[in-house]
């Protein structure tokens, strides 16, 4: 990597700024490093040498999830295309930096936004919220599969996760994306975007899919899932989650016709695979950053 590129990074370390007004559920970040930096600071051997970023420990909180009315947005395909769009092409690998300790991947997926450049991913993935840390250079692939990435990718603008709930319960985030791709597009517009949902039931039958570093492709489990701790949801006997696909999708009504939502993201194992569930905060983090 060139000097100035290294210089630009790490001034943005620096930089980046964390707004959290008081009394607040969601924070906000935003990127302060050129498309032409993150470009060249990623090469191939930076991806190749990326590591699953581990879940953290499961926190204790004695916060209740705040339920309010059921929302859902649906499911878009991709622009020029009838097909819906499916999960598979819209899930993707997510890279970024912590820094003083370097480059780790999670999974996140495309969902259906009104500047049509939303991903939903892992709070684990984009901060931690142990000790306030933000991380950085963040980069998505959509279809990424054993180190291909077939529409490109896509550097981030902006970021948003939920600071009311420290437990696995509130591991909600989303990351706003620059035009990007093989095509200079919206994300929404290249792959299309899962639907979305906050307040649904949550024993709907599901599937959770996620990207785990060991096998560096989709993979995906199903079943009835149950209410777990702390405002969660859980699938039992959800194996191959591994490290890497923190941030995957929980999907319920897993049709191609648009009512397939995404209603929660992938935590880690908590016994069974656990799920932080969409409610009224995460509905707050989403909804900053559809409209970035």
């Amino acid at each position: 990597m060139h000097r100035t590129a290294a210089i630009l990074l790490t001034a943005a370390l620096s930089l980046l700024v964390t707004v959290a007004p008081a009394h607040a559920a969601v924070a906000t970040a935003t990127n302060t490093v050129s498309a032409e930096a993150l470009d060249e600071y990623w090469t191939p051997q930076r991806l190749a040498q990326a590591k699953p970023m581990p879940a953290p420990k499961a926190v204790q909180s004695n916060e209740q999830p705040q339920t309010g009315a059921p929302k859902f947005v649906h499911a878009t395909e991709p622009s020029g295309f009838q097909p819906m769009s499916s999960v598979w092409t819209t899930i993707g690998r997510l890279v970024f930096s912590v820094p003083g300790k370097g480059d780790y991947l999670c999974s996140a997926n495309v969902v259906t936004s009104n500047n049509r450049d939303v991903i939903a991913t892992a709070r684990h993935c984009v901060m931690d919220i142990a000790t306030g840390q933000t991380y950085n250079n963040f980069r998505f692939a959509p279809s990424y599969n054993r180190g291909s990435a077939p529409y490109g990718w896509w550097n981030w603008r902006s970021m948003g996760w939920r600071i009311d709930d420290t437990s696995p319960g509130g591991d909600n985030a989303f990351i706003v994306l620059s035009t990007g791709g093989n095509g200079n597009r919206h994300v929404q517009d290249a792959v299309g975007s899962s639907g979305i949902g906050f307040n649904q039931p949550s024993n709907n039958y599901a599937h959770g899919i996620g990207i785990p570093g060991d096998k560096d492709y989709a993979v995906w489990c199903e079943g009835q899932p149950y209410d777990g701790p702390q405002g969660g949801v859980q699938i039992p006997n959800c194996i191959g989650l591994s490290g890497g696909a923190s941030g995957g999708a929980f999907i319920v009504n897993y049709q191609g016709d648009g009512s397939a939502m995404q209603t929660a993201s992938f935590f880690g194992s908590w016994g069974d695979s656990y799920f932080a569930y969409y409610r009224d905060a995460a509905w707050q983090v989403y909804n900053g950053a559809q409209n970035a």
